[in-house]
């Protein structure tokens, strides 16, 4: 009995798909997306480039299951903390707190891959600019329900919600800037207690 041929195509059991995408994960998130190439991805892995081609597409496939990844790790958290039942003053402490982690103590990186993907999405492919939208989308709705919320029981400042949840998410994102040029935790958060606290909240401000 002739031996049967083996039909398995793909990627090859050697391909450490976990390693790519927590590699591709770390140098995206400290030298920013655009910088860093599927070359610079496999000579730290040493993935070959047909393995990651065919795994991920191209290049655009692998930043947005990159960008998928990071939803997990660093977007969800803030969309959980916005969705529980919290009085707004705890809310606050829970979101400055996140924000404001001890990077090199949690061995990541400092500032925020959405944020930097969002800056350089120019130089993004169609698939990873899709998702980047959509998680946009996503955690300002989480703001804007969360303020509905607040100003339900009457600890919000007559804003429009809109504009309240693109200066929530404009707080995070100079925050996050903020962290990449080495300003000091302890000045970050007084500047986010001052922000979130002054401008979105009377009764229930919190002070720095």
């Amino acid at each position: 009995m002739s031996k049967k041929p083996n039909p398995a195509r793909g990627r090859p059991k050697t391909f450490d798909r976990d390693r790519v995408l927590q590699t591709a994960l770390t140098q995206y998130w400290s030298k920013g997306p655009a910088n860093v190439s599927i070359s610079d991805i496999c000579n730290l892995t040493g993935a070959s480039k047909p393995g990651v081609y065919r795994e991920f597409g191209s290049d655009d496939g692998l930043k947005k299951a990159v960008l998928e990844v990071y939803h997990d790790l660093a977007i969800q958290p803030v969309i959980d903390i916005l969705e529980k039942n919290q009085p707004t003053t705890d809310a606050i402490d829970a979101l400055i707190g996140f924000m404001t982690q001890d990077r090199m103590a949690l061995d990541i990186p400092q500032g925020c891959l959405f944020v930097m993907m969002r800056a350089q999405s120019e130089h993004l492919g169609p698939s990873t600019c899709d998702k980047l939208n959509k998680v946009r989308h996503d955690i300002l709705a989480a703001y804007s329900a969360w303020i509905e919320r607040a100003k339900l029981r009457g600890e919000c400042i007559k804003i429009p919600t809109d504009i309240a949840a693109l200066l929530l998410d404009m707080q995070h994102s100079g925050a996050m800037r903020m962290q990449r040029e080495g300003v000091s935790r302890e000045t970050i958060e007084s500047v986010l207690r001052f922000a979130l606290g002054g401008l979105m909240f009377r009764d229930n401000a919190i002070r720095p």
